[in-house]
């Protein structure tokens, strides 16, 4: 019963409203922003020596007949530090990225949503022989569901797995241009088939880090936005 002049009593909380998984109503989880930037910046800079090491390629190829005479292989200086760079930076691009995935997936789930794919995949899905040409993408796809289109995703992980494909074929080329028993030259012509696929290797790491850059940046600022399981 309503007394004149008396405040209205409260209404009863709706439903829609009612916390999920016992969370507070208050609760926001905290954008990763620091982290997604650090990811996008490493990512770049190793994106940016994967170019420079495929632009390379014809520099290090005349390096290795000019070296010696007697067609022993050496490698260029700038080569292999240029190599040996992109490798550190492409570890600690790895745990960035892996990190900024799984903060993602802590914050759906905060919110009571369930991303969904192979647990932790971000972390052991790349060293899966043949199945890393397929968990990451789906690790990433799951965290990136309703916020980013397959097709951005595919841009960034068609043209990342041509990468290895190209490095793999340098690598068989390789074998077939040296004795690895004695280090000398046996086709030094074959060597000539490298050059191109460098130069594609630095092109498509360039095309693969502008698409993850819009993942990252797209599943940054929306993760907090999903409704789904709420």
């Amino acid at each position: 019963m309503l007394v004149p002049g008396a405040p209205d009593a409260p209404a009863p909380p709706s439903p829609l409203s009612a916390p999920s998984l016992g969370m507070p109503t208050d609760w926001t989880p905290a954008r990763p922003k620091g982290l997604a930037t650090a990811t996008v910046v490493l990512t770049g800079f190793y994106a940016l020596l994967g170019l420079v090491v495929g632009l390379m390629s014809q520099s290090a190829v005349d390096s290795l007949r000019e070296s010696d005479a007697s067609g022993t292989a050496t490698g260029s200086p700038a080569t292999a530090g240029t190599a040996v760079l992109s490798f550190v930076v492409g570890v600690a691009s790895f745990v960035v990225l892996a990190l900024w995935m799984s903060r993602i997936r802590k914050n759906l789930l905060a919110r009571g949503v369930k991303a969904g794919g192979p647990p932790a995949v971000e972390w052991w899905g790349w060293f899966v022989p043949l199945g890393n040409f397929v968990l990451p993408f789906l690790g990433m796809k799951a965290i990136a569901s309703h916020k980013v289109g397959v097709g951005v995703l595919l841009g960034w992980w068609i043209p990342f797995c041509l990468v290895w494909l190209l490095q793999g074929a340098s690598t068989v080329i390789s074998f077939t241009a040296f004795d690895l028993s004695t280090g000398d030259f046996r086709d030094s012509a074959a060597l000539d088939a490298m050059v191109p696929l460098g130069y594609a290797g630095g092109v498509f790491i360039v095309i693969s880090w502008g698409f993850l850059m819009t993942i990252i940046r797209r599943v940054t600022d929306r993760h907090v936005e999903d409704k789904r399981g709420a």
